[in-house]
């Protein structure tokens, strides 16, 4: 990494010169230092290309000189990285609590001072704040700052249209908002210019210069348009990783700056590392972080400088500044582990204590890692279809912290589906009948869930078997209503005939229940007598009943018949076309009943008119 190392000593030898009055940039002309907009594009890299605005000693920020001690307001400045180790950050509160810290001279004003290129707090009246510096003051007056003091500045590089980019201090300045408000001022020193590019050759040339940090928490890809707009912990993505490697500095590698986003690096190959528990790692418990980070530190010295560290990157241990030994080849009881093996009750506590007492009286209930999702709990929906399709619901379940991304839905090993993190219900259709288990696993970016598995039938329509039962005007012709009952559920396609020669009165659709009801008209040449309703499926009789046909004309019909069957309201069906001639049945039932009557007639009429003839005549004698 030669060349990241010389590009930052370049811009503290020009903050350097521009203390002791020169400006190296501002004598070229203003937007030629390291060549044009359109070099600049085509290269992909870039240091100071300003905008075509801007003279030579502009004093607008739009225009200034790399290397120039920038004052800024901090709630104005945009961060180039979409997350913090939010417990470093927990840290410095720790240290800025009036009440928590143990310091002659807050810490706060010491950070201010080194982050304004002052070198350290000096002095800090009783009401100091970090809003009015004239409340305190630092070791080195401005005016006689020196490249020593600059060296550690967090730095800023201006955007199209003057936007102040944030590229190293993100929680620095954090924790000063978190502590005083947006309102604090602090100078930035000018990493590089590039308001002169367009948005996307300024974003291209930030990533050529490693100058962002565009990953998520889970290490995937993001887009410059999901960075925050602000500093301040409600605008990040808490990252554990990146916090736990905080507390290594100095310890298993050194936080020398010379890789932008050096802890971010480091944080790709923790995640891979599952002998480190650093998801399960209680941020509360002071004991258990520091073996934590004890385990974390000597991981790291034991790589070998060449081990890539970064795949996407290709950065090495080495180029991340791995230590060559444990906490520099200090025994315990010396150096950066000594000091942060201090608990809260010593004189100066070290850092992960401060964390720890910071997070337990300010920070409830404590953040918790994320983890898997919760298992979903698989419903069969109510009257689920046999012989058709199968109806699943769920509930969302417990995130885990991590937002749901997803489900897979099986049922059986033969058949599975995706739904989207939106959806809690699926059908499965054309299930052929039988017996599987069906399952709803949830996913999340940490991990998945699976239910526990529901048996479920589907029965063959053909095989379940119910009653049917005709009432109405059992008359040819007439309006007969048939209803069944107790057949496999959800079904359509039930075929409705009455015999002995089969004619259709229509076709039914069962409810959850197993029942249909459908209203048909009767043939209206079905001779009287007896006769048969049958529902059947595929061919296969699932139910029928007799009932008794009266002729037309004698009285409101005849007998309903019934196989055992109460009445279904639920499911539907539709009219068959037998009311029609063609569909006339021409042997169902006898005719021999009706000739017979018609023949007492006509011998009762005959001898009621010889009675009478009888009766006139002896009128007549």
């Amino acid at each position: 990494m030669p060349l990241l190392r010389s590009r930052r000593t370049l811009a503290v030898a020009l903050a350097s010169l521009l203390t002791l009055g020169g400006s190296v940039a501002c004598a070229l002309p203003a937007n030629a230092a390291t060549g044009s907009a359109t070099d600049a594009a085509a290269t992909g890299s870039a240091i100071d290309v300003k905008d075509a605005s801007c003279t030579v000693g502009d004093p607008r920020d739009l225009c200034a000189p790399v290397g120039e001690l920038l004052d800024v307001r901090i709630g104005d400045v945009h961060p180039t990285q979409p997350s913090l180790g939010y417990d470093e950050v927990y840290y410095k509160l720790g240290r800025y609590d009036a009440e928590l810290s143990k310091d002659a001279i807050n810490k706060k004003f010491a950070d201010w001072c080194e982050a304004n290129g002052q070198e350290d707090a000096a002095s800090a009246q009783p009401d100091a704040t970090l809003t009015d510096p004239s409340t305190f003051t630092c070791t080195v007056p401005v005016g006689s700052e020196t490249a020593a003091t600059i060296e550690p500045m967090k730095t800023v590089v201006i955007g199209p249209s003057g936007v102040l980019y944030l590229t190293d201090g993100h929680h620095t300045l954090t924790s000063f908002l978190e502590n005083s408000g947006p309102d604090v001022h602090v100078r930035l020193r000018v990493l590089g210019n590039l308001s002169g590019l367009s948005e996307t050759d300024f974003w291209a040339a930030m990533q050529a210069d490693k100058w962002t940090w565009l990953r998520d928490v889970n290490g995937d890809a993001i887009t410059p348009a999901q960075l925050p707009a602000n500093v301040g912990l409600s605008n990040f993505e808490d990252d554990r990783f990146r916090s736990i490697l905080y507390f290594a500095r100095d310890i298993g590698y050194s936080a020398d700056g010379a890789v932008p986003f050096q802890e971010f690096y480091w944080g790709t190959w923790l995640r891979t590392r599952t002998d480190i528990p650093v998801g399960a790692w209680n941020q509360d418990d002071w004991a258990a972080s520091l073996a934590l980070v004890k385990q974390l530190t000597q991981a790291q010295v034991a790589l070998g400088a060449g081990t890539v560290v970064d795949p996407q990157s290709g950065y090495t241990a080495g180029d991340l500044s791995v230590r060559a030994s444990w906490n520099d080849g200090k025994a315990e009881s010396k150096g950066e582990w000594a000091k942060l093996a201090k608990p809260y009750s010593d004189a100066k506590p070290g850092k992960l204590a401060y964390m720890t007492e910071y997070r337990a009286r300010h920070v409830t209930p404590a953040p918790t890692a994320p983890a898997a999702p919760a298992a979903p709990t698989a419903v069969i929906g109510t009257g689920s279809p046999a012989g058709t399709h199968v109806s699943v619901g769920w509930a969302a379940p417990a995130d885990g912290g991590s937002p749901i991304t997803g489900y897979t839905v099986a049922l059986g090993a033969g058949r599975t589906t995706e739904v989207d993190a939106h959806g809690t219900s699926f059908t499965f259709d054309n299930v052929t009948p039988g017996s599987y288990a069906l399952t709803v696993t949830a996913h999340n970016a940490i991990g998945s869930a699976v239910s526990a598995a529901t048996p479920v039938l589907v029965a063959d329509p053909s095989a379940v078997h119910g009653t049917v039962a005709v009432t109405g005007d059992l008359r040819p012709g007439g309006s007969v209503r048939v209803t069944a009952n107790g057949l496999a559920a959800d079904v359509a396609g039930f075929a409705v005939e009455v015999h002995s020669d089969p004619v259709s009165l229509g076709t039914g659709t069962t409810d959850a229940t197993g029942a249909f009801s459908l209203q048909a008209a009767l043939p209206a040449t079905l001779p009287a007598g007896a006769h048969t309703v049958t529902v059947a499926f595929n061919g296969t009789t699932v139910a029928s009943a007799s009932f008794t046909v009266t002729a037309a004309g004698a009285g409101n019909g005849g007998a309903g018949g019934s196989g055992n069957g109460g009445s279904g309201n639920g499911g539907s069906g539709s009219n068959g076309s037998s009311a029609s001639s063609s569909g006339a049945l021409a042997t169902t039932g006898s005719p021999v009943p009706i000739a017979l009557g018609i023949a007492g007639i006509v011998v009762i009429a005959a001898g009621v008119l010889l009675l009478a003839r009888r009766r006139s005549a002896l009128r007549e004698d």
